[in-house]
């Protein structure tokens, strides 16, 4: 078993550690891998009733002191995060509120808010070192089979930002707009206000940073395929649900031949930029590889021949190039010891709770 390992972490074993979210799919393998690494965390949801299976979970998993639940049921509301950062010294904020997903003059404004109402009670908490946004590849690109184009480490989809605008967007376009328009509204918010705690956003050199900053760091995955850690109670939500729908024998809507990333992978780059005392001024893009649903299917068909597999239309494939590919991995590597998972094993993992 692979387990997180660095010598000097930035924020000591230990700490507590805000992961804003926590019952979605992503933030519940955040929170597992941020206490799998020996943190303790505070996870934040809108419903304490209906998340409570999440603690329950993790108290069993790590323990009774391993894991608190606490309640914000607006995001966007001023101050939201204030009493929930006491103490901590680390936040990952990985909610992301979907209300009004194709108009972008309500799904924008709640992404900025929600993101820089984290940032500002970050700033507040005496003891925080590291903020970590969760933002998404689709902030540099949106999917574009069978074209061949280029993703660097500064690149955002401006297509996007002009699109969102357009009559009738649709919600991938407002999507990475409002992902773009929250990682520009931290750097605005940090050069603007010049909190007290410093805010490391690309104004540093390496050798300028120390222990008392606040460092910020974006990470932006693609699709995520991997286990659900409570189908009972998560169901299979966004990209989780393509197997799930492969495997009754539908079609998942909107979802073209893009890159993806292995849930826990993701997790764990999140991870790296909360403690990695050497990520700096980084935007770590969680993309493994190129995958399409025919290729879903082929998995499928291998792993489970007495099903019938059809294939769908083709789509074409994703040609794109994501340069940051290699330091992402490189990441895994040193701080757990192996590098992305595979496709193949992340739709395994997909499905082994739906084999009956």
């Amino acid at each position: 078993m692979f387990t997180f390992h660095l010598n000097k972490p930035a924020i000591p074993f230990g700490s507590l550690v805000v992961i804003s979210g926590v019952s979605g799919f992503i933030g519940s393998h955040v929170a597992d891998q941020t206490l799998a690494a020996g943190y303790r965390v505070r996870g934040t949801t809108r419903n304490l009733q209906k998340s409570a299976w999440v603690e329950k979970h993790f108290k069993e998993k790590y323990g009774t002191d391993s894991f608190e639940l606490a309640c914000v049921p607006d995001m966007a509301v001023e101050a939201a995060f204030d009493d929930v950062v006491i103490g901590a010294a680390g936040f990952i904020h990985v909610a992301n509120d979907m209300t009004g997903s194709t108009d972008p003059k309500i799904a924008i404004p709640k992404a900025v808010d929600g993101a820089i109402n984290a940032l500002k009670a970050s700033a507040k908490e005496p003891n925080m070192k590291r903020f970590v946004y969760t933002s998404s590849s689709f902030a540099a690109a949106l999917p574009r089979p069978n074209e061949k184009f280029t993703v660097k480490a500064d690149t955002f989809y401006e297509e996007a930002v002009k699109g969102a605008w357009g009559p009738s967007p649709h919600r991938h376009t407002v999507y990475s707009a409002s992902k773009i328009a929250a990682e520009r509204a931290i750097s605005a918010w940090v050069g603007n206000n010049k909190p007290s705690i410093v805010v490391n956003f690309g104004t540093l050199s390496p050798d300028a940073v120390t222990d008392d900053l606040l460092t910020w760091h974006p990470v932006l995955p693609n699709a995520n395929i991997g286990p659900v850690i409570s189908p009972s109670n998560q169901g299979y939500p966004t990209s989780a649900g393509w197997v799930k729908t492969l495997w009754d024998g539908d079609s998942p809507k909107n979802a073209p031949p893009q890159h993806y990333i292995n849930v826990q992978d993701d997790a764990k780059l999140h991870v790296i930029a909360l403690t990695h005392p050497a990520v700096q001024r980084e935007r770590i893009f969680a993309v493994a590889g190129p995958v399409s649903l025919n290729d879903i299917i082929s998995i499928l068909r291998k792993l489970y021949p007495e099903r019938q597999w059809e294939n769908l239309p083709d789509e074409g494939k994703d040609l794109s190039t994501f340069e940051p590919i290699r330091r992402a991995e490189d990441l895994l590597l040193e701080a757990y010891g192996t590098g992305f998972v595979s496709l193949e094993e992340s739709v395994k993992g997909n499905a082994v709770d739906l084999v009956s």
